[in-house]
């Protein structure tokens, strides 16, 4: 948080930036029935894997009590999806100063909880014009995450993105407000990269 400036002393100072208020909308709030693959006590990060094969790393918020969870766990988990605040397109060179400013905002989700922004540069893997979201993975490999649009102007670039191409975007972390252990209907299946699935022996303590 920045400290407090009285008008006097902060005189000759550069403006600092707006905070955004609950930018992300309530409607963007996803449900996951999944299995826990991985939790990072350090940065409260939480792995997600779902029956369909959908992957997805949360940050738990404030209200996940991580010491009630473990890797293996069936979960019920609810999450803001990520949020793009700025996207730009390939060839088009993403100004760093513009990027520290938007990475500097102060972001809270409809809940009041703080949101962290970060710079990614990815590539688009998927693209859903309905949804107006893309599904973008790091170059270098790791899990898809899809990454909402909701700016009218953001939205209308959409359409001219293709699979495959490189773009650079400053978003929204992928907040959980809530994981609660549940009994799956179905076994939830993870495949391997030898095609090996991993079946859950259960998901309760």
């Amino acid at each position: 948080m920045l400290p407090f400036v009285s008008p006097v002393s902060g005189q000759g100072l550069p403006p600092q930036p707006n905070p955004i208020t609950s930018p992300v909308p309530a409607p963007e709030i996803a449900t996951l029935h999944a299995k826990i693959t991985a939790i990072d006590p350090q940065t409260r990060a939480i792995g997600l894997a779902g029956a369909s094969g959908q992957r997805v790393t949360v940050t738990a918020g404030s209200a996940v009590d991580l010491s009630q969870l473990q890797v293996g766990d069936i979960v019920d988990a609810q999450y803001y999806r990520s949020v793009a605040f700025e996207v730009w397109p390939p060839g088009v060179a993403a100004p760093q100063d513009e990027i520290e400013r938007v990475v500097a905002r102060e972001v809270s989700a409809p809940s009041g909880e703080a949101l962290q922004l970060a710079r990614i540069s990815v590539v688009v893997v998927g693209i859903d014009l309905a949804a107006h979201s893309i599904d973008v993975v790091d170059p270098s490999g790791g899990t898809v995450r899809t990454v909402v649009v909701t700016n009218p102007a953001r939205i209308a670039l959409l359409s001219k993105l293709k699979v495959g191409e490189t773009v650079t975007a400053v978003v929204s972390q992928a907040l959980a407000v809530k994981v609660t252990a549940a009994k799956p209907a179905a076994p939830i299946v993870i495949w391997g990269e030898n095609n090996n699935p991993e079946t859950p022996s259960g998901g309760g303590r």
